[in-house]
């Protein structure tokens, strides 16, 4: 409990003033009560008629899956961050800055609710329901330090997609996968940033960084060449979803190379600078950071057929 509280102390603004989000812990309650009661029938069925886990049913359809032995197995985690709450709170305004620094202030709709959960298939991840998005993060299976990152990351998705979502439409609803793949650099590429922040900023904490960095964008060539390869939808669709989801970290060959690039570029050119970029989309992102790339010796390119297609 207190190593929980000293990381959110330690980025806990001091006072705030309540910016476009906060949170909705109203399954909490109930996830402790099925931790320490993981078979009680009458708790489990009040839990999946929950109005959260209900818009989870609806928006993940026939993959939606509840993990009770998750919830019981993080019963002190959750009890922790139930007692965390009121500082988690406190602490969103700052989240919320830092996730919309790329973007600028007042992005976040003003009613926007982050919805608490357990049991669930992923840690952090939204979807639309009813054209209104639902962000849901799973408390049982976040270690503590992680969980600004991923707040992080998560708000970044929500305020890129309300202030940009001309491109949301334009290139990620794309039949083309390698304009839809672009998307994913930029959209995914600076949630990932935001992901290994604490990993790369101040200094990088990767012994074998370079080695990394070549791996990722040799995979993101491979994959390509693999996309390329495929006619049928479905098989594209699964592989771009292994772009960012599903895999380890280090092999999410789209949204690794995404957060690499948002690293290089705000190291280079300043945050503001980047700021400009990304107003500019998929393209923009892409063909700045290509340029850059030629003056570094250091840096990965970008596949050409990846900018050509994202730029058309």
């Amino acid at each position: 409990m207190k190593y929980l509280l000293a990381i959110l102390l330690f980025i806990a603004p001091t006072i705030g003033v309540a910016r476009g989000a906060e949170f909705d812990a109203s399954l909490i309650p109930l996830c402790q009560q099925l931790a320490e009661t993981p078979t009680d029938e009458f708790l489990r069925e009040r839990f999946t008629e929950h109005e959260s886990v209900a818009l989870i049913k609806q928006g993940v359809g026939n993959r939606f899956h509840v993990s009770f032995g998750q919830i019981s197995e993080q019963k002190e985690r959750i009890n922790q961050y139930a007692r965390a709450l009121p500082v988690l709170q406190r602490s969103l305004p700052q989240f919320e800055a830092q996730a919309t620094a790329f973007l600028g202030d007042g992005i976040l709709p003003t009613d926007f609710k982050i919805r608490l959960v357990c049991g669930m298939h992923s840690d952090g991840f939204g979807f639309p329901v009813d054209g209104k998005l639902q962000l849901f993060i799973n408390l049982s299976v976040i270690k503590p330090d992680f969980l600004p990152s991923l707040l992080r990351h998560e708000l970044w998705h929500v305020a890129f997609r309300s202030k940009y979502p001309k491109f949301a439409d334009n290139h990620g609803a794309s039949a083309d996968p390698l304009r839809k793949l672009g998307y994913v650099l930029l959209n995914e590429g600076v949630g990932h940033y935001y992901s290994f922040q604490r990993r790369v900023e101040p200094t990088v904490g990767y012994d074998n960084w370079f080695e990394r960095t070549d791996k990722i964008f040799s995979l993101l060539q491979d994959n390509i060449t693999a996309l390329d390869a495929l006619d049928n939808q479905s098989d594209q669709k699964k592989l771009l979803f292994s772009s960012h989801a599903g895999v380890p970290f280090w092999k999410k060959w789209g949204a690794l190379p995404g957060a690499i690039i948002t690293y290089r570029l705000k190291k280079t050119l300043g945050a503001s600078e980047l700021r400009k970029i990304i107003s500019g989309g998929p393209c923009e992102f892409l063909t700045r950071y290509q340029s850059e790339a030629i003056k570094q010796p250091k840096w990965e390119k970008i596949p050409i057929e990846l900018q050509t297609a994202t730029c058309s």
